[in-house]
């Protein structure tokens, strides 16, 4: 039975936290040699990691290098509207990475200086646009880490497909661009069909191999220049570019098929699916549309081919 502590500072009667009554585990002392005689690991993996501007926080493996800009094709991607398309490329060379600036229209700067092409070394700033990455090299188990960080940030966990946070950066980055130049952009929002069901009846290790099947197949048959992600739950989103409203519901009819056809086995059952597709186009929505907005758009589509029956696309 537990006692009353009458000294506590409310000067209220409180029972005893039966933890405070368990004796101390001693702490396990380690040998000094176990510090000093390890071997310090050998920094090779380049990285950059974003200090300011749109991407804040986000890791990048160099490997061989890339080229660094606002495109979705660029290697390394920022979404950054003072970044060129195309801004600059770092290259892996015998002596380390190598910088070289893309004849970018703001230029590249490195601890402060504006460059065209430099040997970087370890701790270095770059300055692209409004962004500061700074450019470091780390050993095997910091390389895991910004590694499985990096992918944290970009990738859908179960299905490998971009994410919604990275969905809805890459929508901030286009909208404008497309408003500009008035290129046609769309975005499709699918959900399967009944998706509970497959999750009641079959569990949901079926349903998850349902949706890594689904983002497979949905890759498959798009362009690649074309973004799919993953939202969340049974719901994917494309982002799609240059294609006009007379022949965005084709492709909508052709993802949505290509879903139909897709068979998946549970144990010995198959397991039949169908989707239903919301369509939202930017130029329709017109100046003002942000990325909720047209996700909402889309999304109102969906609700609404849903509430036909499913099985169907809807363009708003």
């Amino acid at each position: 039975m537990l006692t009353a502590n009458p000294h506590n500072s409310l000067g209220l009667s409180m029972p005893l936290d039966p933890l405070s009554q368990l004796p101390e585990e001693p702490t396990t002392q380690i040998p000094l040699e176990f510090y000093e005689r390890r071997p310090q690991p050998e920094a090779t993996a380049a990285f950059l990691t974003v200090l300011s501007g749109a991407n804040v926080g986000m890791t990048f493996p160099l490997a061989r290098g890339g080229v660094l800009g606002r495109s979705h094709r660029a290697d390394i991607q920022l979404l950054d509207h003072a970044v060129s398309r195309q801004h600059c490329r770092l290259e892996r060379e015998s002596e380390g990475y190598v910088l070289t600036d893309l004849e970018s229209l703001n230029g590249t700067y490195v601890n402060g200086e504006r460059v065209s092409r430099v040997l970087l070394k370890d701790g270095d700033r770059i300055q692209v646009g409004a962004s500061t990455l700074k450019f470091a090299y780390y050993d095997a188990a910091e390389e895991a880490f910004f590694l499985q960080m990096a992918t944290a940030a970009l990738y859908d966990p179960l299905t490998g497909l971009y994410n919604r946070r990275f969905f809805l950066k890459q929508l901030e980055l286009e909208i404008p661009f497309a408003l500009r130049h008035r290129i046609p952009l769309h975005v499709l929002y699918l959900d399967l069909d009944g998706f509970k069901q497959i999750n009641d009846r079959w569990g949901h290790w079926a349903g998850d191999q349902t949706l890594i099947q689904v983002a497979r197949r949905l890759q498959a048959h798009v362009r690649q220049d074309d973004l799919v992600a993953r939202l969340g739950g049974d719901e994917f989103a494309l982002l799609v570019r240059g294609i006009p409203n007379s022949q965005i519901l084709g492709l909508a009819e052709r993802l949505r098929q290509a879903v139909q056809t897709l068979l998946v086995q549970a144990g010995t059952e198959t397991i039949s699916l169908s989707c239903s597709v919301g369509i939202a186009s930017l130029l329709e929505l017109g100046e003002g549309t942000d990325p909720q907005s047209l996700l909402a758009a889309a999304d109102k589509a969906l609700y609404q081919a849903k509430a036909e029956g499913g099985n169907r696309e809807t363009l708003l």
